[in-house]
C-alpha cells in the first residue's frame, strides 16, 4: 500500500490543489518499506496522473476540490480529506487507523462548525467515518 500526504510546513496542507509538497510511504504487511518527499509541478492534471502512476492507493489531505476527488476516487485513490495535523502525528494515525473522527478533522469539520452549517458538517463527518 502506498499513502500520498500532501504536506506544508511539516503539517498536512490545507489545501491540496495548490500543495507543493507530497510526502510519500510505502507499507507492506504493516511495516513501512520506504518513505520519501516530493515536490509537485505542473497544474491538477499533471499531479493526478503522477500519483496514479506512483501508484498511490490513499491521498490523505486537508481540503481537495470536488472535481479533483472525484477523478482520483474514480482512478481507485482513497481520498481522505479534511485532515489537519503534524506530517508524523497524520503518518502514525493512519498506520494505526485512527485518522477518522475529531482529532485530525480540519477547523470546522466534524461539529466543529457553527449552527449556519450543520448539514455540510454532516456529510463530511459521514464521508471521514467511511474510512
Amino acid at each position: 500500500m502506498k499513502a500520498a500526504f500532501s504536506v506544508w510546513e511539516s503539517r498536512i496542507a490545507p489545501l491540496f490543489d495548490t500543495a507543493r509538497k507530497v510526502y510519500l510511504v510505502e507499507s507492506r504487511d504493516g511495516r513501512t518499506v520506504s518513505e520519501s518527499d516530493h515536490t509537485l509541478a505542473g497544474d491538477l492534471p499533471q499531479r493526478f496522473t503522477w500519483l496514479v502512476e506512483q501508484g498511490v492507493d490513499t491521498l490523505v489531505c486537508g481540503a481537495v476540490s470536488r472535481p479533483l476527488q472525484e477523478r482520483l476516487s474514480a482512478a481507485g485513490i482513497r481520498v481522505i480529506p479534511f485532515v489537519a495535523g503534524g506530517l508524523r502525528e497524520v503518518i502514525q494515525a493512519w498506520r494505526d487507523g485512527k485518522l477518522n473522527g475529531a482529532a485530525f478533522a480540519m477547523p470546522g469539520c466534524c461539529g466543529r462548525r457553527r449552527q449556519r452549517r450543520r448539514r455540510a458538517a454532516a456529510r463530511y463527518c459521514a464521508a471521514r467515518n467511511d474510512f
